[in-house]
């Protein structure tokens, strides 16, 4: 009985082995090939045990990610949506993931570019590996699963009717949209906007602000590489060689999204009287709390998850979740209870999205993460 059995699995395994698929590969799970920036130009061997993964330097707050140009389907496909991996500031650069697995033998070429995907122009820089492969993928394949676990704050309301829907630029009390570049200083942007708005509330004059200012002014540190969320330098906190805290006017020091020195002292035109997060730092606050902050106060600054999905937005009502942690600072304008999503502001431009906003569903991409107001003046 013993022989018998033994001459059972030695036949199994011979015909795997000639059909040129790994024994009880139901079982087994595919690894992974990764390579990088080094390794541009090279020709990549995949074999049928392997999935390709590329991880490549990206900003994904930015609005610029790698982008597959070229590839034959015949031979190399892309396994799943691009990811980046988690950061700590906001803007931070980071490493952006694409993964593909070999379909049948072959070779071809795999173009990656890096740029904005809504706009044609050249990229900023290429990527190409020559992958041969030596046949489909014949193993299972399970991706790295994301721990990310956020919390939604569960805090009431301290106003109780509010309108269905509202949204401070249907009175005109938004200010032109302002575009970053390649630059990670969307945190100066989401800090900045709420108080261009809070202006315009209040005083009823339109003021284009400085996020330079704090880009190449701030004692953090931040900068093109990231940051977070800076109301303190227009309230109390300025560096030496500043006469006090404050905005400053775009025209005094204009955009250059580089991180070019602060050259102090600069005029300070514009004080806030306080601000202050809804959840904390690191919370999402409840809608009720949004909105209240919102109607109240004005525009208010959060972040939110970008991906691929929400860089390749261009109309309509988001609900894409990419859920990995929260990398881009951006401004909540309104809101609508009736079709439930926010009024998104970004900092990419015109030509993204609904002339540079975006209608995101509740709890999308953890929106509202680090959500916070400012009292002017």
């Amino acid at each position: 009985m013993k022989a018998r059995l033994i001459t059972i699995v030695s036949l199994v395994l011979a015909v795997a082995l000639l059909a040129g698929i790994p024994a009880f590969a139901g079982n087994m799970t595919a690894a992974e090939l990764n390579v990088s920036e080094v390794d541009a130009g090279r020709q990549i061997d995949l074999d049928k045990a392997h999935v390709l993964v590329v991880n490549l330097e990206a900003n994904p707050s930015t609005g610029y990610s790698w982008v597959v140009e070229n590839v034959d389907g015949k031979v190399l496909r892309q396994l799943g949506d691009a990811e980046f991996a988690a950061t700590k500031l906001l803007g931070a650069p980071t490493t952006q993931i694409v993964r593909f697995q070999a379909v049948a033998a072959g070779q071809t070429m795999l173009n990656l570019s890096y740029r904005r995907p809504w706009e044609n122009v050249k990229p900023e820089k290429t990527f190409s590996i020559n992958v041969r492969a030596k046949g489909a993928l014949a193993l299972q394949y399970k991706a790295p699963v994301d721990s990310t676990v956020i919390e939604a704050s569960t805090e009431g309301s301290s106003v109780s009717v509010l309108p269905t829907a509202f949204n401070w630029c249907d009175s005109g009390y938004c200010t032109p949209i302002r575009n970053q570049g390649s630059c990670g200083s969307c945190w100066a942007f989401g800090t900045v906007g709420p108080l261009e708005s809070s202006i315009l509330i209040k005083d009823g004059v339109s003021k284009d602000l400085s996020e330079q200012y704090l880009v190449s002014c701030d004692a953090e540190g931040w900068g093109c590489s990231g940051g977070f969320f800076a109301h303190d330098y227009h309230d109390w906190k300025y560096i030496t060689g500043e006469p006090g805290p404050g905005a400053v006017y775009e025209s005094a020091f204009p955009y250059t999204a580089t991180d070019a020195p602060c050259n102090p002292p600069h005029v300070h035109p514009y004080l806030i009287t306080s601000w202050a997060y809804l959840a904390g730092s690191s919370g999402i606050p409840t809608n009720d709390a949004m909105k209240n902050a919102i109607y109240n106060y004005g525009p208010i600054g959060a972040a939110v998850y970008v991906g691929s999905a929400f860089q390749a937005y261009t109309t309509g009502i988001f609900y894409t979740t990419q859920k990995k942690s929260p990398n881009h600072a951006i401004v909540l304008t309104g809101w609508n209870d009736t079709y439930t999503y926010w009024n998104l502001r970004n900092s990419w431009g015109t030509s993204w999205g609904e002339a540079g906003y975006m209608r995101i569903k509740y709890g999308t991409s953890y929106i509202g993460y680090a959500g916070n107001y400012i009292v002017y003046p």
